[in-house]
């Protein structure tokens, strides 16, 4: 055999097919590229065929190493970018607490709903402290209890089907946001504090449960609403389950205050009266509550300054984002 034509036969076993995968994000497609590492005829053929020859190799004592038929993977494919519509719940939630706006909307909801609550789960204890003296029978006292009760739910409902539909008009119609509309709500809840420190007939406990029913059923209206729009529809679950921690959180601070001002009046009673006095005089009266109802109302102030903050600081932010482009 020829020396010519034993150099092209080893050329011609130099040809090697390559496989890449290409990674397609969309759908996995694989491409095939073929590479002819040394062209047939070219003068680099006998070079190479004497170089990576049999014999070349003895002699020289090394191997020529195979080319690797491991798959390449595209760095689209290692180098993702997240989403950022899809963000986990971890992002969300850190986000959420990097947020003063946050902050605000949620100790405004303590400081709001507190003295709401305190009214609410205590009505019952208040119409029975205001029916002392007075001739009314257990079961008109009880009769007296669901008035209060239903009066209370009743608005509630009824403000957040008025409230709903008059903050869209607000915010679609007018251009103003929403956070007006809850330190309006917050207004009417010192409102309703202030009247309860100063009850003093059960016929005044009527217009109180109007005013509790109103102010609450407005915020609990326009809170989730607020929460949507600030930190989008996608986060709506997490934010929101969070600022309703608010609730719970003010309802036990005020409950206790609540519990404490009532311990506190029924011992001065005691005390004035003397251990010896009859047993159905030894009774709560207004002075039970009162001095409750004149500290949730300072608690209630705290809640109109943080919904005057959820109103204020994005424009603050904004505006000043605007004078440092300028």
């Amino acid at each position: 055999m020829s020396p010519s034509h034993e150099s092209f036969e080893m050329a011609e076993t130099r040809k090697r097919r390559m496989t890449v995968s290409v990674a397609n994000e969309a759908g996995h497609v694989n491409s095939d590229m073929t590479v002819n590492l040394i062209s047939p005829g070219s003068p680099a053929d006998s070079t190479a065929a004497e170089t990576h020859s049999p014999s070349n190799a003895h002699s020289t004592g090394a191997e020529t190493p195979p080319l690797s038929s491991a798959p390449i993977t595209p760095l689209s494919a290692t180098t993702a970018v997240a989403n950022p519509a899809q963000l986990p719940e971890e992002s969300a939630l850190i986000r959420l607490g990097r947020d003063p706006i946050a902050w605000a909307l949620l100790l405004g909801i303590i400081c709001f709903s507190g003295p709401g609550l305190a009214f609410v789960n205590n009505c019952g204890s208040m119409v029975r402290a205001m029916s002392h003296g007075t001739t009314l029978t257990e079961e008109q006292i009880g009769q007296y209890k669901d008035k209060i009760v239903a009066t209370q739910s009743f608005f509630s409902f009824f403000s957040r089907l008025v409230v709903g539909y008059l903050s869209d008009l607000w915010r679609t119609k007018l251009r103003l946001p929403r956070s007006g509309l809850l330190v309006i709500a917050g207004l009417l809840m010192i409102h309703a504090q202030n009247t309860a420190a100063r009850v003093s007939r059960l016929e005044d406990m009527y217009p109180l449960a109007v005013l509790i029913g109103t102010s609450m059923g407005s915020a609990f209206t326009l809170a989730p609403t607020i929460t949507a729009e600030t930190w989008g529809a996608e986060n709506f679950g997490l934010c929101w389950g969070i600022i309703t921690l608010g609730p719970a959180i003010g309802g036990h601070i005020c409950n206790l205050i609540f519990g404490s001002s009532w311990d506190q009046g029924l011992y001065n009673i005691i005390s004035r009266l003397g251990k010896d006095a009859p047993q159905d005089r030894m009774q709560c009266t207004n002075e039970c509550f009162i001095p409750a109802f004149r500290t949730t109302a300072k608690i209630a102030y705290f809640s109109v300054f943080f919904f005057t903050v959820v109103l204020c600081l994005p424009r603050a932010t904004a505006f000043w984002k605007r004078q440092r482009q300028e």
